[in-house]
């Protein structure tokens, strides 16, 4: 997919872990064609409105932003549609109270910033469930939520950024390869293959991921105050490890448990009450 091309080539910086990133890569474009095929018969759902008034937005899949429609059908989730989508049920007075329901482990930087304000300064109560996983780019979004709930076997966290630059120059000076670049601005064409990446073009790099996660770990502050510095390395945590580490302020089995201790303002997991899907 081209916007994890773009983080896995050193373009841009990525919240989401490399081994995930680049395994979604390899499978979208092995199994493109079977994952397209899943997504056009519904297999991520709408945004929809239960009878108890909560409107639900999943968030699943890799994270990217202005994504084409075919990054879409394998696998890809934009934060586009699903601002759209808050902006809806926002604007809906059947809607009382919006559930972001995530299975992503994160993705791009662009336009998530921004998703997680959003949700953040929404008038209508908000929580974000996972019952799979709600990392990095994904919990940067969720964690701006009023409430954030996962299932005890569940994983959350991946607080950090990362930009990685492949450094082939060994390998182009042991074939006979020398690189010439003509540019101007000495911080231009940063990681063109076969190049050495400098002292000063890495500490350029690291300033700009360093802000980044600055933003992360703030935004994540902002709502969730207990987090510590120590628990926001890019470590990922069990849903119930995540509990006692403050990163989520409750446990449930089931999407419709975390409604329902959602509706009796409870943060221990009681009996499932389904939300009943308002067509």
């Amino acid at each position: 997919m081209r916007f994890l091309i773009n983080g896995l080539s050193g373009r841009e910086a990525l919240l989401i872990d490399p081994a995930r990133a680049d395994d979604h890569r390899l499978m979208a474009e092995k199994f493109g064609f079977t994952d397209m095929i899943a997504q056009l018969f519904g297999k991520v759902p709408d945004p929809y409105l239960c009878e108890d008034g909560t409107g639900v937005i999943p968030i699943v899949g890799v994270i990217g932003k202005n994504l084409s429609p075919i990054e879409k059908m394998t696998g890809g989730c934009d934060v586009t549609d699903i601002s759209a989508a808050i902006d809806n049920m926002s604007q809906n007075p059947q809607c009382s109270r919006i559930a972001l329901q995530i299975s992503s482990p994160g993705g791009t930087v662009t336009g998530v910033e921004e998703l997680a304000n959003k949700v953040r300064n929404l008038s209508k109560p908000t929580m974000a469930y996972t019952d799979t996983e709600m990392a990095s780019a994904a919990y940067w979004i969720g964690a701006a939520a009023d409430k954030v709930v996962a299932s005890p076997s569940s994983s959350v966290g991946s607080i950090g950024v990362y930009m990685v630059i492949p450094d082939y120059s060994e390998a182009a000076k042991a074939e006979g390869i020398k690189m010439v670049v003509i540019k101007s601005g000495k911080l231009k064409a940063i990681g063109v293959p076969g190049l050495p990446i400098t002292a000063e073009e890495q500490a350029h790099l690291q300033e700009g991921v360093d802000a980044i996660y600055n933003d992360f770990a703030s935004s994540v502050l902002m709502t969730r105050k207990m987090v510590k510095a120590e628990d926001m390395q890019g470590q990922v945590f069990s849903g119930k490890q995540a509990a006692s580490k403050g990163l989520v302020t409750g446990l449930a089995d089931s999407f419709e448990q975390a409604v329902s201790m959602w509706a009796d303002n409870s943060i221990a997991p009681g009996p499932a009450v389904p939300a009943k899907r308002k067509d």
